[in-house]
């Protein structure tokens, strides 16, 4: 399976986990004790020794980002309220273990890629059998890929396969098949590629890249979002709209059956809800807003009970170049980026919950560049700058937000009061999550504020959000476009040594940064609180969020 190609990328992953074992983590509480899944079979009642994972319980868990809309991995973009079901319910052919940094086998039991990296061949395991049954194919998964791409599926993540030969014609409607992708027989997959790409093994880990069953999405239509198939560790048994989300473990499953019997997703968007039934012990884990974790990280009974991440996101406030303003002026964005003081907003709104931005990638990625083009906290240089640009006397914009505590509403108040310092009036258009997003991918604002990332290639982490072939849905919301960043990127995506990538993607960063296409706010230090009886969580970088829940268990004699 490893030739030189395979093996620089493990080295590079492999050094991004490295990376993040010295970037702010201060605790790292609940390590998953095994990972081999218990075997199938009833429900055990107690561990057969103390702190050996057993079977059986609910886990509660809060979801923060409201209702996730739609379950089928292709409609809707990389956001956490859907992927932090589907990473449990989908299998894709290999997964990525961010903590330890490494791919490791999935629906695919091993996987060949040529030296010249253009040719990746997939071997399937066997008993590899869909939440209906069925055992998956190699032809599933070109099945499952080619609706992925089919433009008339309008999928945002179609593009993140454009590195395969006739991927992009097809997508864009001009080509009838994508011939490289080969099916050689129902266990053997083979992809083509038009020239070596060190992200595509990653591509591959994603939900969206999943198999699906095609008697399944025919029958079911447009309800297959609703009530999705998958091969995942668990499957879908309730939905109730805004409210709950039900998985329960699938007893065939290929690596086991998973300890827990049930897990329960509560919709609930209001923190002080949150607190309250998780102190109630309605809950069993949660993720941490700031306030909440400026109390918690104090309290002597939960110093066990939190695990803490510096996780591969940077939150960002982001110019609209397609629409006309003030802002298509690069010296009227510079200015905005010196008119703000990151590092007093993350110490009083934030409470101290996040690492302060020097570029666009985080501290955690390989290839975290600290000498990066960046602005430091300048008014008058800001309104200097504005006062170049013919703006003297500011204006006033638009900023579409949520009301997520650590980059929605309450960070963009205190933004807009460094802003009207320098003459710019900022006007909040909150909305919830689903509608962000679905404003955001339609191109729908002027200045919007989010939080982007959980990719652990820098070539991908900058390309998905800057690259102009990703313009719109794809990830590239403010329709940036520099040539220069765009060949930077191209480059950086054939070469197999890893220091050559590295460069080339730090050059493309620092064009970003002069550009100044967004005002990177901080890079998100997530943390989950949970009960005692929980065991199994993971410090999971590319999203906290992002557990894989075919580890977790209950611990019944705490729970007593």
């Amino acid at each position: 399976m490893m030739n030189k190609w395979s093996r620089w990328i493990g080295i590079a992953m492999m050094s991004t986990a490295l990376l993040m074992s010295g970037c702010g983590k201060t605790e790292q509480a609940s390590q998953a004790p095994s990972s081999s899944p218990a075997p199938s079979g009833g429900t055990q009642p107690a561990a057969s020794a103390p702190g050996e994972p057993v079977r059986g319980g609910t886990l509660t868990r809060a979801a923060i980002y409201g209702d996730p809309q739609n379950l089928d991995p292709i409609i809707r973009s990389h956001s956490t309220s859907v992927s932090m079901i589907t990473w449990n319910i989908y299998e894709p052919l290999l997964r990525y273990d961010a903590v330890k940094g490494e791919f490791i086998p999935a629906n695919a039991e091993k996987w060949e890629i040529s030296e010249d990296g253009k040719t990746y061949t997939f071997h399937l395991r066997k008993g590899v059998r869909f939440h209906n049954g069925r055992e998956v194919t190699a032809g599933d998964f070109q099945y499952s890929l080619e609706r992925l791409m089919n433009p008339a599926n309008a999928s945002p993540n179609a593009m993140s396969m454009a590195s395969v030969l006739g991927a992009e014609d097809f997508i864009k409607g001009t080509g009838k098949d994508i011939p490289g992708i080969k099916v050689i027989d129902d266990t053997t997959l083979q992809f083509q590629l038009k020239g070596p790409d060190n992200t595509f093994l990653g591509v591959l880990t994603m939900p969206f890249t999943s198999a699906v069953p095609k008697e399944e999405v025919e029958e079911k239509g447009a309800k297959f979002g609703e009530e999705p198939i998958g091969a995942g560790p668990f499957k879908l048994t309730k939905w109730v709209r805004d409210s709950e989300v039900e998985l329960t473990a699938f007893d065939d499953y290929y690596n086991g059956r998973p300890y827990l019997d049930k897990v329960v997703y509560k919709i609930m968007t209001d923190q002080s809800a949150r607190d309250s039934a998780f102190a109630s012990k309605q809950l069993d884990m949660m993720v941490l807003g700031d306030a909440q974790y400026g109390r918690l990280k104090n309290d002597p009974t939960m110093k066990d009970n939190l695990v803490e991440v510096p996780e591969l996101f940077t939150r960002n406030m982001k110019f609209n170049f397609k629409k006309e303003g003030p802002w298509q002026d690069v010296r009227v964005r510079q200015a905005i980026n010196y008119a703000i003081d990151r590092d007093t907003i993350i110490k009083t709104v934030l409470q101290d919950k996040a690492y302060p931005t020097v570029g666009i990638l985080p501290t955690s990625i390989l290839g975290f560049n600290s000498n990066v083009t960046s602005y430091s906290y300048d008014p008058a240089k800001a309104k200097q700058l504005l006062a170049d640009a013919g703006y003297a006397n500011g204006f006033s914009v638009k900023i579409l937000t949520t009301t997520h505590p650590a980059f929605g509403l309450p960070a963009v108040e205190a933004v807009a009061g460094y802003l009207k310092e320098a003459g710019i009036t900022l006007v909040p258009e909150q909305v919830d999550f689903a509608t962000a997003t679905d404003r955001m991918n339609a191109g729908d604002f002027e200045l919007a504020i989010t939080s982007n990332g959980g990719r652990t290639n820098p070539v991908e982490y900058l390309s998905t959000y800057f690259h102009s072939r990703n313009a719109g849905a794809s990830g590239n919301v403010g329709w940036y476009k520099n040539e220069k960043v765009d060949a930077l990127l191209d480059e950086a995506v054939t070469k197999t040594n890893q220091a050559d990538m590295v460069k080339l993607a730090q050059e493309a960063e620092n064009l970003v940064m002069k550009d100044a296409p967004w005002w990177p706010f901080n890079y998100n230090k997530a943390v989950i609180a949970h009960q005692p009886w929980v065991k199994g969580l993971q410090p999971v970088p590319t999203d906290i969020d992002f557990q894989d829940l075919a580890k977790v268990w209950i611990d019944p004699s705490l729970k007593k």
